[in-house]
């Protein structure tokens, strides 16, 4: 490593690390204030609600960290700048590349770090800081009863049910099916079902139990059969899943299995992609704002701060269109994910190559 390349990745690394620290506050105080109305009426002590907050810290500064990089490459480049160093190494006849390439490289280290961090710690402190928030901070309210629930237990379990009443631990008309590699090799359809709280098992009462073979289908009726179906009511009860609180594996096979039992993948499907592309938006807008830090040459830093928000809000925009776009079905997911990079990363070259650098 040359002494250039540990000069500008100190220059790149040192604004990286204050807007990170920035942006994620900001974020995280807005999004306090804006939870302050449930919070002083939450029950929960004043630890569960901290603990709840700071879990979050994570996410936000995951999703920051573009900005913290655009940041901190115009702070860089305009430093060099203003000091003087870009003109002299032009006189000298050497390549401009050979300093900003350390902080393109730089970035993608940061990347991979932020892809690193988005795949462990952020979606168990995510998932955690919501499920508090859900049950202790603001709980949501619960029916006593849900109609036509369908869930995907597992990769293996289907349940629907006509009526699910989670407090007394009931189903009526419950129908769980059980999925192989080739599709469903049985069904449990009864009249009732109802939690036993000891065996920590599903009973099903009434029902006939199908085996699919490849010699037809196989029927047996019951009274009382106990399943394996041990999922406690309450998580029964239908959710969003979010995909921010899984990892790229998870996400895959949660889209997997939503496609296996008759729903769209589409939402998650995207979101996978986007768990690939959204890292190394890093590089793309580095790559970006190697050029406009030249542009802006002797510009102050709060000029280079709220240049970094404004292209960072435009690559959050055209990100979320994008993602719109994919769940929809206009855009292939991964077209949907990437749209941004593709753009953004387009107008870094075309600028970069014009402007010689």
């Amino acid at each position: 490593m040359t002494i250039y390349t540990r000069c500008m990745m100190k220059r790149f690394l040192a604004p990286l690390a204050f807007g990170l620290a920035i942006f994620a506050i900001l974020i995280f105080l807005g999004d306090t204030f804006d939870k302050m109305n449930h919070i002083v009426k939450s029950s929960a002590s004043l630890w569960t609600i901290l603990e709840c907050l700071w879990l979050g810290v994570p996410y936000w500064a995951v999703r920051v960290i573009p900005m913290a990089t655009l940041l901190a490459t115009l702070v860089a480049m305009s430093g060099f700048v203003q000091s003087g160093e870009w003109l002299a190494t032009q006189a000298c006849g050497l390549e401009t590349r050979r300093f900003w390439l350390p902080i393109l490289w730089t970035s993608l280290a940061v990347a991979l770090v932020a892809f690193a961090a988005q795949e462990t710690v952020m979606p168990a402190a995510w998932a955690r800081s919501r499920r508090l928030w859900r049950e202790k901070v603001h709980p949501e309210p619960e029916y006593s009863m849900y109609s036509d629930v369908a869930v995907a237990v597992d990769d293996k379990l289907f349940i629907r049910t006509l009526l699910l009443r989670p407090k007394e631990g009931l189903m009526e008309r419950p129908l769980l099916e059980s999925v192989g590699e080739n599709g469903v090799y049985s069904q449990l359809d009864a009249r009732s079902a109802t939690w036993d709280d000891a065996a920590r098992r599903w009973v099903f009462q009434g029902g006939v139990e199908r085996a699919f073979t490849a010699e037809g289908v196989v029927e047996q009726p019951f009274q009382s059969k106990v399943s394996d179906l041990d999922a406690p009511p309450a998580d029964l009860i239908p959710r969003p899943v979010n995909p921010d609180e899984m990892s790229l594996r998870e996400v895959l096979s949660y889209s997997h299995r939503v496609g296996r039992f008759g729903g769209s993948p589409r939402e998650y499907e995207v979101a996978a992609q986007s768990k690939i592309a959204y890292p190394f938006a890093n590089v793309v807008i580095c790559a970006l704002g190697i050029p406009i830090s030249l542009r802006l040459r002797k510009s102050s830093r709060v000029a280079s701060f709220c240049m970094a928000l404004g292209v960072s809000f435009a690559y959050l925009w055209c990100m979320e269109v994008g993602r719109a776009m994919g769940v929809g079905g206009s855009v292939p997911p991964w077209a949907a994910a990437w749209m941004a990079n593709a753009g953004f990363g387009a107008v870094a070259f075309v600028l970069i190559r014009r402007w010689d650098l």
